[in-house]
């Protein structure tokens, strides 16, 4: 359930957020992170980059589109970016709601779900990444036992793994681990739109005849 969010559409589920800091950042809209990740579900072992600011957050997996959530005055939009083809589907604020896909924007800013996060322990202070980190340890929901290390400073984990029910300790190996974190300036950070055909998601019905539409219906079928 924890990396839903990465797989697939990218969709977190249904509802957003109001988690303080659930849109916000130490250095406000100016500057951007940027969190190289190492992540590991049903899928097998990949790499994610995550880019955030205060309104905006990017997902960047080898092998699938650009991912970019946007908070607009309507809602959460998003815009999956296909770079090679200089096209961007974008789905917006009332298309989610329709596909009820509207996603929780605390767990796409931060990758661990809140709820959670608020269910362990402190179980002391260390740094990394040049940040203070608090280590948490408990269980989920399920009862498996949990290790999350959180630099609160930039609200993202540095380290997630999950054990077996009533465990004392992981099994398998890190879910999240982050390998490298920086923070720069957003006209430096965030994948460029210059030059990419916007298409609107209500219109590929209409669309079947192109070729780029026709090959994404394809890529969307072969997944399920």
């Amino acid at each position: 359930m924890l990396l839903a969010l990465i797989a697939g559409q990218g969709w977190a589920g249904d509802g957003g957020s109001d988690e303080p800091g659930s849109n916000t950042t130490a250095a406000g809209d100016e500057s951007a992170w940027m969190g190289d990740y190492r992540i590991r579900d049903a899928r097998g072992e990949r790499e994610l980059k995550l880019v955030r600011n205060g309104t905006r957050i990017e997902y960047r997996i080898a092998g699938e589109p650009i991912r970019v959530w946007r908070q607009t005055s309507d809602g959460v939009e998003l815009r999956e970016l296909y770079p090679a083809d200089r096209r961007m589907v974008v789905y917006a604020p009332g298309d989610l709601r329709t596909l009820d896909k509207v996603p929780d924007w605390a767990q796409l800013s931060g990758l661990v779900d809140p709820a959670l996060r608020a269910r362990l322990d402190t179980a002391g202070n260390a740094s990394a990444f040049a940040q203070p980190l608090a280590r948490y340890r408990g269980a989920d929901a399920q009862g498996k036992h949990v290790e999350l290390d959180w630099l609160p400073a930039s609200g993202l984990p540095a380290r997630y793994c999950t054990g077996k029910p009533d465990s004392s300790r992981c099994s398998g190996g890190d879910s999240i681990r982050l390998q490298g974190l920086t923070q720069i300036p957003v006209e430096q950070a965030f994948t460029p739109l210059d030059g990419l055909l916007e298409i609107d998601h209500a219109d590929l019905g209409d669309m079947e005849m192109d070729a780029f539409v026709h090959g994404l219906s394809h890529a969307e079928h072969s997944t399920h």
